[in-house]
């Protein structure tokens, strides 16, 4: 490596190095969700998974409620934490089969995973289904560029739902 491009390499490595430490890396710049929806022949209960960026979740939270979650680090309440990622998602993720609500679902859990948390939901008892209407606006209220993908499996047969802000549901049919 030649001294110009020794400079030129540790010029840039300055830049990215201030940009980082000013907080410009700090934030992603994919604004997505992934949803997916499973139905448990066996148990008949539909098992969901959301993965969520964990950031953009506790700024939706905090927007919506005051309160700052601090997901995964030592000033964490995990009660508290549980509790509003529940709150939030009973607001912004809604489920329903054949024209008709299905039973209220459970908030199982959460994990984290990276910078993402996935939260882990059940509803119980869902009868046989034709059609299944799914709403999700999950951080639409924080980012107008976010898109929540929905894949939902029923009886062996697959289909997804691409939702923003623009298109906060869908119907698949099975």
């Amino acid at each position: 490596m030649n001294a110009q491009t020794l400079r030129h390499f540790l010029f840039v490595m300055c830049l990215l190095w201030g940009s980082a430490n000013a907080g410009l890396f700090a934030r992603h710049p994919i604004h997505a969700s992934i949803t997916t929806v499973d139905l448990n022949a066996k148990t008949r209960s539909l098992e969901i998974s959301c993965k969520i960026f964990a950031d953009d979740l506790e700024e939706a939270i905090r927007k919506s409620t005051g309160v700052q979650l601090y997901i995964g680090s030592a000033k964490e309440n995990k009660i508290q934490t549980a509790t509003k990622i529940e709150e939030y998602l009973r607001n912004h993720f809604r489920i329903e089969a054949d024209g008709k609500p299905l039973p209220r679902w459970t908030f199982v859990g959460r994990e984290l995973e990276g910078d993402a948390v996935w939260c882990y939901l059940e509803v119980p008892n869902v009868p046989a289904l034709k059609r299944l209407l799914l709403s999700n606006t999950v951080l639409t209220d924080v980012h107008d560029d976010q898109t929540n993908l929905v894949n939902v499996t029923i009886n062996g047969q697959r289909r997804s739902a691409v939702l923003r802000k623009t298109k906060v549901a869908e119907t698949l049919e099975f």
